[in-house]
């Protein structure tokens, strides 16, 4: 399994979020969901695409895929979204964007971060207060853990619950956790950081350079965030973070 869990560090495992321009409901009806579902089953054997998770909402759809190349899920991606789009405009008599972006990906570095990432895609419905527990939403993955079904195969299960045979117990047990919490995103951004410069988190606290370097891959990836948020993922004083920081300018409470 370490050999494995290396593997999936290089960025070919993402948590994609798809949105409706302008936050439009572009899932509504029931009808527009299936629809989406059925591209989803249409395309993702044709380009080797794993999809491990997801849940289609009113207007917009969370998707965890894996693949052993990053460009079969972008083309898979577009292939499915241009299709929507084809037939949402079609369907209304309208003509222009449908999809807000291209699409928005989050790297998932570790099994422990692809467990949470399950859970919150699942809880979207309940948190929504559309309906009272995961297994209630018919258009979401979670039966189909329960069940086995779907897009699952035995690979995803045994990379996910250690071959245990009852996974079932497992994954009904995932604590849910809100991964876009400011904090906890920051400091998968830390990870993300430390992993391409190859430092541990026990060093960059103490080197001014490292901690400069990280300040600017937040703002090249256009990241906002406050001095004390970025002491609190730093684990160090506000007070030491200013003095190593020196002559950086705050500008309303955000860098």
């Amino acid at each position: 399994m370490p050999r494995k869990g290396r593997y999936l560090l290089n960025g070919k495992l993402c948590h994609y979020i798809v949105q409706g321009i302008n936050k439009e409901y572009i899932f509504e009806e029931k009808d527009d969901k299936n629809k989406y579902l059925s591209l989803l089953k249409n395309y993702y054997k044709k380009y080797k695409i794993d999809i491990i998770c997801y849940c289609i909402m009113d207007n917009h759809t969370h998707l965890i895929l894996y693949s052993d190349n990053i460009n079969n899920i972008s083309e898979f991606m577009r292939i499915v979204n241009s299709l929507y789009a084809m037939y949402y405009n079609k369907k209304r008599n309208r003509v222009g964007y449908v999809f807000r972006d291209r699409y928005k990906s989050v790297l998932i570095l570790d099994r422990s971060q692809l467990l949470r990432c399950i859970k919150y895609i699942h809880m979207n419905p309940v948190k929504a207060n559309i309906v009272k527990r995961e297994s209630e939403y018919e258009y979401s993955s979670y039966n189909d853990y329960i069940n086995n079904s779907g897009f699952l195969n035995q690979r995803i299960l045994d990379f996910l619950f250690f071959k245990s045979q009852d996974y079932i117990e497992k994954f009904k047990e995932i604590p849910y956790q809100n991964i876009y919490d400011k904090k906890i995103f920051l400091k998968e951004k830390l990870e993300e950081f430390l992993l391409e410069e190859n430092k541990e988190i026990t060093k960059i606290k103490y080197d001014k350079n490292i901690i400069l370097k990280f300040m600017e891959y937040l703002k090249v990836k256009g990241y906002k965030y406050t001095i004390i948020e970025l002491a609190d993922v730093l684990d160090i004083k506000r007070s030491t973070l200013y003095r190593k920081i020196g002559g950086i300018r705050k500008i309303n409470g955000k860098f």
